[in-house]
Parts: structure tokens; C-alpha cells; sequence
């Protein structure tokens, strides 16, 4: 009983003891990475050491005193002083100070009445992953008084953990590794409950972007974008994009609905949780050129370039063209028009490249000097034998010729414009219209068709009495034709006969067609039609043949063919007048004579197309029997032969007069007029 009594006596005398000394309150603390020292008033009571401890148990390695002196200004100052290095000073709040003033000394007081130094120095050495981490921090007094592993975090409700045994004689106070988990945005460390350090989750992170056109989706691949939608925001160019998602927490982004219509950099910005990138990323959307024209190396001129994604109002537009700048003259969306000097260098196969704001293509389109290119050329009459031909980059004349697909031969220009846009050669007749290409130092041109006017010719006659074939040749026929060939005769709707698909005849140069020409007679046009071409030839009827004739009772009849069947048609020609035609069929016709009629040659026409042949008719006088037997008048001039009727070599008749005939028929003529 006395012992409780003896207890509770110097607990209560301890109590007034120390609610009798005043925590020390110092004007000021002066701390540095290797000392600290506090300023008293001369009057207030000061520290004169510390006990630190770790969960309760006292560092018996640890000694912590003060000198304390007083300064001519009444002011006292008190240096800590250690056996430690200073980055060894660390506790808990189990750790106690003892007091001292003028009434005494106290000890054991809780260290959470003392004043101590906050952290300083402090550098965060990085910042956390969104997927959570460690994180290096240095600094002094970081661990002096606070609890040995947590760390308290103000704005989150995250556990944030240090790393390492503070009972470990290496372990380094002011250089600690904390772990935090995942999390984002912004928080405040507090190391002693006093003073906040503010610290972030690590800005996101853009490694790559891969761009899918075809689908106008965008892949973001990088690092910290957390794994909660709603606190990301992703900018391209300052506009929110709101179409995205989260493939991969933390790495791996997708926006969707975003195609850019113009090349050059797209400024790309995410934040999460208010945490933005350290800097925006830049992604180059290259312009995408797909064809260039050619200008000539002598001339120079203005190069179109087309393609997509060109114009950009706030970015500068660059040419290069091998290693020459091309002036920039206008730029679309679609198209880019630039100015390229002359140079007499020239080249072949010229990189070309294109800068919107330094987001370079990455096509292989090439360039070339002097590439000809034709676009057309002169109208052609039927009588032209020079075509002009239309286009750029023809070159000079000992550097350019022409070729006719087909044609192996090499045709030399006739002249060609200082401007080098137009093209004179000498213009041939031709199987098919010439495919015409130019080759200027070797280059090629692009081909053309020169439409040469069609025209035909007839290579037969058909016959008069019956259908039959007329071969018809085509000259600059269009050899891709396709279309069925139609044919008229004198341009009358109903004269309209079927003509063959053209081919090329043996022996022939040009194709021809063979037409159904039906039964006439005379000189006639045929019109040949097919797509838009269109021409016409004349062609005449077979011409008519005599072979032999016949007289009988002052009839003649002539034997042959192709004197057709119309009686007005056929004109004979006899004796000096034009004798009536009695009858006639194709093969023969008949007219009379009349004893006037000299001998003479026949000559026959038949719709104004005279025989090819002829033949001789020697008029024979008749007798006065009642017979009326037929006589042949004889010539005048007595012949010292026979002599034969002439005839042709077609002939297939032939009547001799016998020598003394002549003479019996004459004799006989004469005493008959004499007894009249």
C-alpha cells in the first residue's frame, strides 16, 4: 500500500513537474542536409535531447543532444548534435524530448509537442505510372517523425508505402523508394503531417500512332492513359474527339471517326485526370501525290502534281523536285501547281517530294524531264498529206521522232514549234488509222488515234443479170471497230445490202469488205457506214460483150452479155445512126438494118457504159426472088485474099468471103439494074 501510494505521489509531482516546463518554442529553426539548430528566447525553455524510437523501442544506437549557448542578443541557440549521420535521424512518434528551463530539466515528453524541421530538399525523382509503381525521392528529415512505412497522401485514398528495413544500419533516410498503386491525377505527401508535397501520376505518353484510312481509325500506342474512360480527353488539333476507347489499360488508345481531309501535322493532346501530356504529340499526315506531269528541260514550265490531302491554309507547302525547288503557284485540295525553271540538264526518274509543313510524302512518284505528251492533233481533210499533232514537251528536232504502231519504220517531224507543243510530219496512207506515239530522247508519249478520213475503192465490177460480190477496200480503216459494217447504193434508204465483216485479203495492204450488190446495170455510189465513220466510191456494172452476130431477112442479132434486160438502156451504134433495138435479153438483142447502111463496126452501150468489144457488119443487098434470100454487099475495094469479118478476141463467130464470090454477086448486081 505504501508502494501505490509512494507511485501515485511521484506520478503526480512528475505531472506537475512537467505541465510546469513549457514545450520548448523556438523563434526559429535553421535546418541544412547536416545540421539543425534552433533559436530561444534566453527566457524559454530549450531541448537539451532526444530519444528516438521505432515502434516504441528506443535506437540505443542513436544519441541526440544539444549545445546550447547563449548569444550576446538574449537570444539562446541550441545545435543538435548526433552520433548518427544526419540521414540516419528518423522515428516515430514514440519517439520523446526531455525540456529544459531555469526550474529544471523533464524528459519523456512526446516528440509530438516538439517542433520539428520539415522535410527539405525535396526532389521527386519521377512520377508514378497510371498502372502504379515506384517512385525515388530525396530530400532531408523525410523520415524524422512520422510513421515508419505510410506515407499520408491528402487527395486520395490510396495506401502509398516505403520500401525498405529503417531498422537496417544502410538504410538512407533521405533517399527513399515509395510504391504507389495505380491511380491518376494529382495528390499532396505530407512526410510529417505539416507540410504538403504535391506529386502527379506520370503525364501520358504517346509512342506511336498507326493511322487505318480505309477504316478512319487511329491507334495510339504509349503509356499512363489510365483504365477509366471518363477521365481521359483526347484533342487532335484542339477538338475534342469523343469516339475512342480503351484497348489496353494504360497503353493503348483507338479513335475512330477521324480521317483528315488535308496532309500535314495533326497537334494530338491527352490528359488524364487533368494530367496532361508533357508535350502534345505530332502526327505527320503525309500528303498522298499520284501523278505529275512533265515540263521541258529547254522551255521549263508549270508542274501539276495530283493526288489528295494538299491544301493546308495555315501550313507552308514545299516542291522538290530532284534537288530543285518548285515554286509554289497554287495549291488544292486535289492538286498542286508549281513553277519549274529550265534546265538544260534535264533527267529522268527525279524524286519528288512534297512538304505540308514538314510532313513529307511517302509515295515514289518520280519526275522526268522533256516526258511528250500528246493531246490531240489538226483536223485532217481527205487531201492532207502533213498532220499537225498537239501536246508538250516535243523536243527539238534532232531529239524527237515519230512512230506508227505496227510500222517499224521511224518517221522524222517535219518541224516542230519553239514552244514544243506542236509537231509537223508527213501523213501516209494506211492499213488501220495510225496510232501515233512521239519518242523524245527516248521517252515515250502517251499513244493517240489520228482520225484520218475514211475512204474506199472498188475492185470489181458485179455482174449485170444477177447478185453478186463487190470487193470494196477500206483505207484507214478503224481496226478496233467492232460494229457491224452497212452499206447504201446511190444514197436511197431502200437500195440498203449487207456487207461483210472486213478482213485483210491476201495480197492486200489495206482490209476490205465484200458487198451483195444486186442485179443492174450503169455507174453507181456506194456509201459505207459503220460507228461514226462514213464514205463513198462510185462502182460500175460489169460492161457489156459482144461475141457474134447473125443477119437474117435484114434482122441482126447480136450474141454476147451484160446487155441486161431493159430495151432504153442499151444504144447501138451503126452505120452512122443509132438503129432502134427490137429485142433484148441479157445475152443477145436484135435491131435492123436497112439497105443504106455502109459496113461498119457495131458499138453498143449499155446504161452508158460502152462494150469492150466490137464487131464488124457488112450490109448484104437483097435479091428481087420472092425468097428474099440475104446477100452480102461486098467492099468496094476488091481485097486480093478472103477477107474475114472482124471480131473481137471474144468473138466466137467469123464469116469469110470468098474472092470470086464477091466478084459473081457483084456482076449479078449490075445486070439486074440494068434490066430494071
Amino acid at each position: 500500500m505504501k508502494k501505490v501510494i509512494s507511485l501515485i505521489l511521484f506520478f503526480l509531482f512528475f505531472k506537475s513537474v512537467v505541465l510546469s516546463i513549457r514545450a520548448p518554442n523556438p523563434e526559429s529553426i535553421i535546418a541544412s542536409p547536416t545540421n539543425i539548430t534552433y533559436r530561444f528566447k534566453k527566457t524559454e525553455s530549450y531541448y537539451a535531447s532526444w530519444t528516438m524510437k521505432y515502434n516504441s523501442s528506443a535506437l540505443v544506437d542513436v544519441d541526440v543532444k544539444f549545445n546550447c549557448y547563449i548569444q550576446p542578443d538574449l537570444y539562446r541557440t541550441c545545435e543538435l548534435i548526433t552520433n548518427k549521420p544526419m540521414s540516419r535521424l528518423f522515428g516515430t512518434l514514440a519517439s520523446t524530448f526531455c525540456a529544459i528551463d531555469d526550474s529544471g530539466q523533464v524528459c519523456y515528453i512526446s516528440m509530438s509537442n516538439a517542433k520539428t524541421p520539415s522535410p527539405i530538399n525535396v526532389i521527386f525523382k519521377n512520377r508514378p505510372s497510371t498502372k502504379g509503381g515506384n517512385v525515388i525521392v530525396t530530400g532531408n528529415y523525410l523520415r524524422l517523425i512520422t510513421e515508419q512505412l505510410n506515407i499520408i497522401p491528402s487527395s486520395t485514398n490510396a495506401t502509398i508505402k516505403v520500401i525498405g528495413n529503417f531498422e537496417d544500419p544502410n538504410f538512407n533516410c533521405n533517399n527513399l523508394t515509395l510504391t504507389f498503386p495505380p491511380g491518376s491525377g494529382k495528390m499532396d505527401l505530407m512526410f510529417d503531417l505539416v507540410k504538403k508535397f504535391e506529386i502527379s501520376y506520370a503525364s501520358p505518353i504517346i509512342n506511336s500512332i498507326k493511322y487505318d484510312q480505309n477504316n478512319s481509325k487511329f491507334t495510339i500506342s504509349g503509356d499512363n492513359f489510365y483504365s477509366q474512360k471518363q477521365l481521359v480527353n483526347i484533342l487532335f488539333n484542339g477538338i475534342s474527339q469523343t469516339s475512342f476507347s480503351i484497348i489496353q489499360n494504360d497503353t493503348l488508345l483507338e479513335v475512330e471517326n477521324f480521317n483528315p481531309n488535308v496532309g500535314g501535322p495533326i497537334a494530338i493532346q491527352i490528359s488524364v485526370n487533368n494530367i496532361s501530356m508533357d508535350i502534345p504529340y505530332s502526327y505527320c499526315v503525309p500528303p498522298i501525290p499520284s501523278s505529275i506531269n512533265s515540263v521541258s528541260n529547254h522551255v521549263g514550265g508549270i508542274v501539276t502534281i495530283k493526288g489528295s490531302r494538299f491544301n493546308n491554309v495555315s501550313e507552308i507547302i514545299k516542291v522538290t523536285i530532284g534537288e530543285i525547288d518548285c515554286k509554289l503557284i497554287n495549291s488544292t485540295i486535289n492538286e498542286i501547281q508549281c513553277q519549274l525553271s529550265p534546265n538544260e540538264i534535264g533527267g529522268s526518274d527525279l524524286n519528288v517530294k512534297i512538304s505540308i509543313g514538314g510532313c513529307i510524302d511517302n509515295s515514289n512518284l518520280t519526275f522526268t524531264y522533256g516526258r511528250p505528251t500528246l493531246y490531240s492533233h489538226s483536223p485532217i481533210k481527205l487531201e492532207d498529206t502533213t498532220v499537225t499533232l498537239v501536246g508538250i514537251n516535243f523536243g527539238l528536232l534532232n531529239e524527237t521522232i515519230v512512230k506508227i504502231k505496227g510500222i517499224n519504220d521511224n518517221i522524222l517531224p517535219i518541224s516542230i514549234s519553239s514552244d514544243e507543243t506542236q509537231l509537223i510530219f508527213n501523213l501516209q496512207k494506211f492499213k488501220c488509222k495510225p496510232i501515233v506515239s512521239i519518242f523524245h530522247n527516248n521517252i515515250s508519249s502517251n499513244s493517240i488515234t489520228i482520225n484520218t478520213p475514211s475512204f474506199i475503192t472498188s475492185l470489181n465490177s458485179p455482174f449485170v443479170s444477177n447478185t453478186s460480190s463487190l470487193i470494196i477496200n477500206l483505207i484507214n480503216y478503224d481496226c478496233n471497230n467492232t460494229a457491224k459494217i452497212s452499206a447504201t447504193i446511190d444514197n436511197f434508204f431502200k437500195n440498203q445490202i449487207t456487207c461483210s465483216k472486213p478482213i485483210v485479203q491476201p495480197n492486200s495492204e489495206y482490209y476490205s469488205t465484200i458487198c451483195q450488190i444486186p442485179p443492174g446495170t450503169g455507174n453507181h455510189s456506194i456509201n459505207i457506214k459503220y460507228q461514226s465513220e462514213n464514205a463513198t466510191t462510185q462502182f460500175s456494172y460489169m460492161a457489156p460483150s459482144m461475141t457474134y452476130f447473125e443477119i437474117k431477112n435484114m434482122v441482126v442479132t447480136v450474141y454476147g452479155y451484160n446487155f441486161g434486160t431493159d430495151i432504153s438502156l442499151l444504144k447501138v451504134y451503126f452505120s452512122g445512126r443509132n438503129p432502134q433495138v427490137l429485142t433484148i435479153t441479157d445475152n443477145k438483142f436484135t435491131f435492123a438494118l436497112l439497105e443504106s447502111d455502109n459496113n461498119s463496126s457495131l458499138k453498143i452501150t449499155v446504161d452508158g457504159i460502152e462494150s469492150q468489144s466490137s464487131i464488124s457488119i457488112i450490109n448484104p443487098t437483097p435479091t428481087p426472088s420472092p425468097s428474099q434470100t440475104t446477100l452480102i454487099t461486098p467492099s468496094p475495094t476488091l481485097p486480093s485474099k478472103p477477107i474475114p469479118v472482124e471480131k473481137t478476141n471474144n468473138s466466137a463467130f467469123s464469116i469469110t468471103i470468098d474472092y470470086n464470090l464477091i466478084i459473081f454477086i457483084s456482076m449479078f448486081q449490075l445486070i439486074y439494074k440494068l434490066l430494071v
